[in-house]
């Protein structure tokens, strides 16, 4: 730093805090040891809680706050100003939002100065009095009576303060003031909206004076280690003399045993897990001894409403969501979250890789572009002067959270290039706690030749995770963030965890992420842009495996099969299951089974599987399979407890007969201009030779078509289409894309043969030669029913297709509609195995699924059978395979208005429903910011045939 240049105190590294209290474990302490057993710590009469409506006076600079304040607001705390109207919200990933000159922030500071009156009484003011902030963005400067008591950063991360001598009986003055930026804002780069203000709880806590700061609780070899001597064990309420044979804890099973530590008049309560975790030679995690698998979430602290704020009951529905989606892990991206989160994953079960509130990313975009040029000394991680706000950072966390036995990995943050300082906060973490496991994912900058403990990585493809797996490092292999799931998605979870079960090292992983980060403004999910930010990163925010509320979608259900602890497999009568819990005996749920043909249920049973963790057993079913059937044979295998917690489909070996449609008899074709009029007993076809397809089919003197039907290949991009739809489509002036939602189609011939008719054509993109070409036969019967066969041939240079088949537009009258194929929810090739083969009855509006940015949604595969609109649409056909299906989506609005709406409220509905009978539909994979689609899942075929025959349905 230059002579001239002037710190304020909040840009100096040397005045990141100041009288802030030494960091301790988290506990409360009671004035009884019935009350401290109980655990409600609203009850402590040391405990005084000051969450409520506070004086609040909002400034747009710092410099601007008068001595003394005379017009005050209300604000709920905790709370985030933008949130109630100060200052809009700011959504950035990447990019900081303010020059990349540390230390300094914007001149023009934005300050929150916040101000309530507490009362203590003369007990109380004997002791000596503590107020504790739970988490605070970015710094505060604490007043008690008008005098400075100290300072604090680190946003989420506790600060406590002894407020003894600034206190007195009676009435007393708090206030607060809340910078918007400081000197710690550059280590917090997260990918969040930024919000600030006092954001998590506030609290008073009485003394006694010389009482016990801090308090320790270790386990080794099985056995509880405390740092203080005088303390008692309790199960329940029970008491317990010794732990000769002590119950562990694990995820599955969380038993915690209550530890009462008794100092002067407090007694101050621990929830304690008895567990130990190590790594084996193979490089499996070890928990108690038992290969674990991590099956995780990134976790954010977000609410539309609330911000950053997540009160206690929506924290435990959070858990309880992710309980009923087989989810065993969380990674707190990318902070310690509220300390009453880590006790419910003690109490509920989690494994959980608690990072500190440490992220610089913005540091790769600072000279334009985006480059981890970390040998610069440009970066902060680098630089020596910087080392204790590094350091302290991961101290605080883990002096806070050592107690909890949920924490399995500290993590040293996320997405900070790699330096010194990181090898001091390393270092720093496995001398203080060698009982966990030390991860940092940047360490792969550094070709993981540090000391971390766990070889991390982001979004590594499914064939760049085996590749480690055959490697020679043995230190297990966790991905922190994979499969984004981003939108329509994720669609790629399922392939991932086929190779991580195969090889002992792969861990695991957590999807990124939880929610989608919005906030909510007249009933619309907004995000990045929508608030006039000079710098964002759009809907990149609305990324959750759940909706913002916190709803499923298919992507959810999706994770919950690939995470699902069964696998099962039938031959012939016997039904192979395979317990993939860790702890868990599989005699505590219900196995359910069914064998349904055509839809039809024709046996089931129910077992009860005494089969121990990583077991196999066959059991013998009693069933009698048909000798054939039309549509399929299927097996529904379901664990239940209180709800269904794991499902999977089988196919069974049953002949499928082809249709007994009848193609003989002559119908009258009449040819007129450009039309073909077929007609029949109870039917009137025309045929537009000049577009090559049906514009009108007329059963039982009632129209069935709203509109001409037409092949069509695009789908309104998802999240996770957001690279490949330049190659697909005309976007923004692209002039490297197919161009495929702006086609042109061409019919080279058509003409009439017998009862057949021949079209010849083509598809091209504006300003692009044809990408397809194709000949498709019309074959309609003397009863009406016609096959359509179609046969195509995709250019060699052409990038894969985001779909294809025929689209028809139905009066909307007709939406409700039954099928059968894989249901009830949407799916697709790479996303759906949360569904199976069965009959389903929809309608339009429930096949609506309300992604935050509206995209492609509503997909069904391996249909075999759609009945909408007195239309039936089959696989069956007297030239077609058995064998034969294809896919469908049934939806209320167009692919075009989909793909131009960028808000839910932008959608306007099609007079019309509209039918897609697709032969395929590309997967969904997670390339919104993972890799690549799999290749499997793309329709990149070149020679295409696809046959599909519409029929009279009542």
């Amino acid at each position: 730093m230059k002579m001239n240049e002037k710190l304020r105190n909040y840009e100096n590294l040397n005045l990141i805090q100041e009288n802030r209290e030494p960091q301790r474990s988290y506990y409360i302490p009671y004035d009884s040891l019935e009350k401290a057993l109980e655990g409600n710590k609203e009850n402590s009469s040391y405990y005084k809680l000051l969450n409520g409506s506070w004086d609040f006076a909002y400034f747009k600079r710092d410099i601007d706050v008068p001595d003394i304040i005379t017009k005050w607001d209300k604000i709920p705390v905790p709370s985030n100003w933008q949130m109630h109207g100060y200052e809009a919200p700011y959504y950035t990933n990447v990019n900081y939002p303010y020059p990349v000159d540390a230390p300094f922030v914007p001149d023009d500071n934005p300050c929150g100065v916040y101000q309530m009156d507490f009362n203590i009484n003369k007990e109380w003011a004997q002791k000596d009095s503590y107020i504790v902030f739970e988490g605070v963005n970015s710094c505060l400067y604490l007043y008690v009576n008008d005098k400075l008591v100290g300072s604090s950063q680190g946003s989420h991360l506790q600060s406590e303060f002894n407020i003894s001598k600034y206190v007195k009986v009676g009435n007393n003055k708090l206030t607060v003031k809340v910078l918007k930026w400081c000197v710690g804002s550059y280590l917090e780069d997260q990918d969040f909206f930024r919000l600030s203000g006092i954001f998590r709880d506030v609290y008073l806590l009485s003394r006694d004076k010389g009482s016990v700061h801090d308090i320790e609780i270790k386990i080794v070899n099985k056995t509880i280690s405390v740092s203080e001597k005088d303390y008692v064990i309790y199960e329940g309420k029970n008491k317990i003399e010794t732990l000769a044979n002590p119950i562990l804890w694990n995820a599955e099973k969380p038993f915690l045993y209550t530890l009462v530590v008794k100092n002067k008049s407090e007694f101050i309560p621990f929830k304690v897990g008895i567990r130990d975790i190590k790594v084996s030679t193979e490089g499996e995690l070890l928990i108690n001894g038992m290969s674990v698998k991590l099956k995780g979430v990134n976790r954010h602290e977000t609410h539309p409403t609330l911000g950053h704020y997540t009160p206690y009951d929506e924290m435990k529905v959070e858990l309880l969501k992710m309980k009923e989606l087989n989810i065993n892990c969380i990674r707190t991206s990318h902070y310690p979250p509220s300390p009453e989160f880590l006790n419910l994953c003690d109490e509920l079960g989690f494994y959980v890789v608690d990072e500190t509130d440490i992220e610089i990313h913005g540091f790769v975009s600072r000279n334009g572009g985006y480059q981890y040029d970390i040998e610069n000394p440009e970066w902060i991680c680098n630089q020596k002067q910087w080392e204790n706000a590094f350091v302290e950072r991961v101290q605080r966390m883990v002096e806070r959270d050592k107690n909890h036995s949920s924490v399995i990995m500290w993590s040293m943050g996320n997405e900070s290039g790699y330096g010194s300082n990181h090898d001091v906060m390393i270092n720093w973490t496995k001398n203080r706690d060698s009982s966990r496991l030390v991860h940092y994912e940047g360490a792969s900058l550094v070709n993981d030749k540090s000391s971390v403990d766990v070889v991390s990585r982001m979004y590594t493809s499914v064939e760049g995770i085996e590749e480690f797996a055959k490697s020679d490092d043995m230190r297990p292999f966790f991905l922190c963030e994979y499969s984004h799931a981003m939108g329509n998605g994720p669609g790629d979870v399922y392939d991932y965890w086929k190779r991580i079960y195969q090889y002992p090292k792969l861990i695991g992983g957590c999807v990124w992420e939880w929610a989608d980060h919005t906030v909510l403004v007249d009933g619309t999910y907004k995000y990045g842009g929508d608030f006039g930010e000079v710098t964002h990163d759009g809907n990149f925010c609305c990324d959750g495996m759940v909706f913002a509320d916190r709803s499923f979608k298919a992507g959810s259900l999706e994770v919950k099969a690939a995470y699902q602890y069964i696998k099962t497999e039938i031959i012939e009568n016997k039904l192979k299951v395979t317990n993939l819990y860790d702890f868990t005996n599989l005699n505590e749920y219900k196995l359910l089974w069914k064998v349904a043909s055509d839809g039809e249920v024709i046996a089931q049973g129910e077992l009860n599987c005494d089969i121990k963790p990583h077991d196999t057993k066959q059991y013998i079913l009693d069933f009698t399979l048909p000798k054939s059937c039309e549509l399929g044979c299927y097996m529904d295998v379901s664990l239940e407890k209180e709800y269904e917690v794991a499902m999977e489909q089988h196919s069974l070996d049953v002949e499928i007969l082809n249709g007994n449609s009848d193609l003989q008899g002559t119908a009258k074709f009449e040819e007129e201009s450009e039309l073909i009029k077929i007609t029949g007993e109870d039917f009137t076809y025309t045929f537009n030779k000049h577009y090559g397809n049906f514009e009108s089919l007329i059963v039982d003197g009632s129209e069935r078509l709203a509109g001409i039907t037409k092949l069509t290949v695009w789908r309104a991009p998802t999240d996770n289409d957001r690279n490949v739809k330049y190659k697909w489509g005309l976007f923004e002036d692209n002039r490297s894309g197919e161009n495929l939602n702006r086609i042109f189609s061409k019919v080279y011939s058509c003409e009439l043969k017998g009862n057949k008719i021949l079209v010849s054509g083509s598809l091209a993109g504006i300003s692009r030669s044809p990408f397809l070409k194709f000949n498709t036969s019309f074959t309609v019967s003397a009863c009406g029913e016609i096959e359509v066969e179609f046969q195509g041939k995709v250019k060699e240079d052409c990038v894969y297709l985001p779909r294809l088949g025929f689209e028809f537009e139905i009066p909307k009258k007709n939406e409700k509609f039954k099928y059968y194929g894989m249901g009830p929810t949407e799916n697709y090739m790479d996303m759906c195995h949360h569904t199976s083969v069965g009959m389903f009855e929809s309608c339009a509006k429930e096949e609506y699924v309300p992604y935050i940015v509206p995209q492609e949604h509503g997909n069904h595969t391996k249909a075999k059978e759609l009945c909408i609109g007195g239309l039936k649409f089959s696989s069956l056909g007297v030239n077609f395979s058995s064998n034969n299906q294809f896919e469908f989506n049934v939806s209320n609005y167009t692919s075009e208005v989909l793909t131009n709406a960028k808000h839910t409220d932008e959608l306007i509905e099609n007079e019309n429903t509209i039918v897609r009978i697709d032969y395929k539909n590309s997967g969904i994979g997670s390339n919104s910011c993972g890799p690549e689609l799999i290749d499997e899942y793309r329709l990149k075929e070149k020679d295409i045939s696809f046959q599909f025959s519409i029929s009279k349905f009542i």
